[in-house]
């Protein structure tokens, strides 16, 4: 039993147990290729050529079929890919649109540009199109951001219906669509990303964070062709990002290469659906949304607790949360729940153990 608070805040996937063994096992790898002595000094500033072609290998599995690796820019992690899709498509006082609840870092970095945010409603399926289609006819907004996959926080994953007819609306009056598929390789089955069903209206942002190992801090953002992934890192070349660390590259293409990247996908899977099983046993009788392979669920709040009363009586019994307000556009959308997660605890021992504390403060309402 653990005596130290326990987190359930950040989506950190649970990595197998073997995971520092291929730690050590890549770097004695690496230690053998003829270009060590300069693989430290050498740099591309949007991935080098094979840096592009790993990236398009592992987004395969997503995609179904291999994106050109020239629409391919390399990032320093999912959050960078966001940012240069956010400075350079929408910009400062350019109006993006986000669903009433969504990834509150993604609203920070448009706050920090300078960019106007505006809500829309949603359902079950996630964005209403006829909530962002009337928006397009009056306020002329630049971009709807999307997590249309295992959405954060509500864990929806947007049919394919859905996903095409918001790609319709935005193709019809010229706004883009960004996507953020940094959870889209968790669910064993989702419908494929919205960029490769509408790839001319799509800027797609995802990385290793949520399925390999977010202290790689790789990432890839896929433009809808060439040209446009070339003119979007112009800006950014030897400004704010400069270049993905060449070890963290080079161990992404190792893994990739030799399938280890995709066990350690299917490890993650795998303990995300074992800890979703005991959220289900000991959260027995709780209202909550989530998926099979989810690392966190949505929580429907009791009528007798507030955000703050819920969170103080969680952390009283050693559990760290954060309010569910932080994901609404406005305080007037929020809804009365809270994102549990369950990928963060060190091991199911820890997440048994906070999800008790949890399920007694709701037995309290």
């Amino acid at each position: 039993m653990s005596s130290e608070p326990i987190s359930l805040i950040r989506t950190t996937p649970p990595t197998p147990d073997w995971l520092g063994c291929e730690f050590s096992k890549v770097f004695v790898e690496l230690s053998n290729r003829s270009d060590l002595s300069t693989l430290l000094r050498l740099h591309k500033f949007n991935g080098t050529p094979e840096d592009r072609r790993v990236g398009s290998q592992w987004l395969k599995q997503r995609f179904g079929a291999a994106p050109d690796p020239e629409r391919i820019i390399v990032t320093n992690g999912t959050q960078n890919a966001l940012f240069i899709t956010l400075a350079t498509m929408v910009g400062r006082g350019g109006l993006l649109l986000t669903e009433r609840l969504s990834y509150y870092g993604f609203r920070r970095l448009a706050g920090f540009l300078g960019i106007d945010i505006k809500a829309i409603d949603m359902d079950g399926d996630g964005a209403l199109p006829d909530a962002f289609e009337a928006i397009c006819k009056t306020d002329k907004p630049k971009a709807l951001f999307l997590s249309p996959t295992l959405h954060n926080p509500t864990t929806i994953i947007m049919s394919r219906e859905r996903r095409l007819a918001l790609a319709d609306i935005a193709r019809k009056y010229g706004v883009i669509l960004i996507e953020d598929d940094v959870y889209g390789l968790l669910p064993r089955n989702a419908p494929p990303p919205i960029a490769a069903l509408a790839p001319d209206v799509t800027w797609h942002a995802t990385g290793l964070a949520k399925c390999v190992a977010p202290g790689l801090r790789l990432g890839y953002l896929v433009a809808p062709d060439a040209a446009a992934a070339a003119k979007a890192f112009q800006p950014f070349n030897t400004t704010s990002t400069w270049f993905v660390s060449p070890v963290s590259a080079a161990i992404a293409e190792n893994w990739v290469g030799n399938g280890t990247g995709t066990r350690i996908l299917e490890a993650v899977r795998d303990e995300a659906a074992a800890r979703q099983v005991i959220a289900r046993s000991i959260l027995d009788g709780a209202s909550y949304a989530s998926k099979p392979e989810s690392l966190h669920l949505w929580l429907d709040l009791p009528s007798g607790y507030t955000q703050e009363d819920f969170i103080a009586a969680c952390d009283k019994r050693g559990v760290i949360l954060r309010s569910g307000e932080m994901f609404a556009v406005s305080k007037e959308q929020a809804s009365p729940a809270i994102r549990i997660v369950l990928g963060s605890p060190r091991n199911q021992e820890e997440l048994t153990q906070a999800l008790e504390g949890v399920t007694a403060v709701l037995k309290a309402a």
